[in-house]
């Protein structure tokens, strides 16, 4: 039997509806190859663009290289010291404390001190001097 009538295999075409299928598909073929053509074109410039970038940015990681020897530098030191926060606390509280002494002998330098809520406390025993290593809190100064 033959086979050419059957509902899944198409009919006999004219010729000129074969040629316009031809042409239809060399024209998808031109397109497509103009597409390939294209983004060949963009992925060239996009590697150039990149190469030039990574140039770029290794030329100013090379001149950042110092200031960062430096800072790496300043951290280390900043590590060997250890507990460096406790120890400014408390030189800045002795300096505060030093302050307030001097603030009991001269007493137009209290309005200073009281600006910056350091506190003048009367003389006490030297049994409680150990608590006036405490951070001062902001308060009225003593008034003579």
């Amino acid at each position: 039997m033959n086979d050419l009538n059957s509902p899944g295999t198409p009919s006999p075409t004219s010729s000129s509806e074969v040629a316009e299928l031809r042409s239809t598909c060399d024209a998808l073929v031109a397109q497509t190859q103009t597409l390939q053509v294209v983004l060949l074109l963009v992925v060239g410039a996009l590697c150039l663009f990149f190469w030039r970038e990574a140039g770029f940015n290794g030329a100013q990681a090379t001149q950042m290289q110092p200031q960062v020897t430096q800072i790496s530098q300043a951290i280390a030191q900043l590590e060997k010291q250890g507990g460096s926060m406790e120890k400014q606390l408390q030189s800045l509280q002795a300096a505060a404390l030093h302050l307030a002494e001097y603030g009991k002998t001269h007493p137009d330098y209290a309005q200073i001190l009281a600006k910056y809520g350091i506190v003048i406390q009367p003389a006490a025993p030297a049994a409680t001097a150990a608590p006036a290593a405490k951070p001062a809190s902001p308060a009225t100064p003593l008034k003579k």
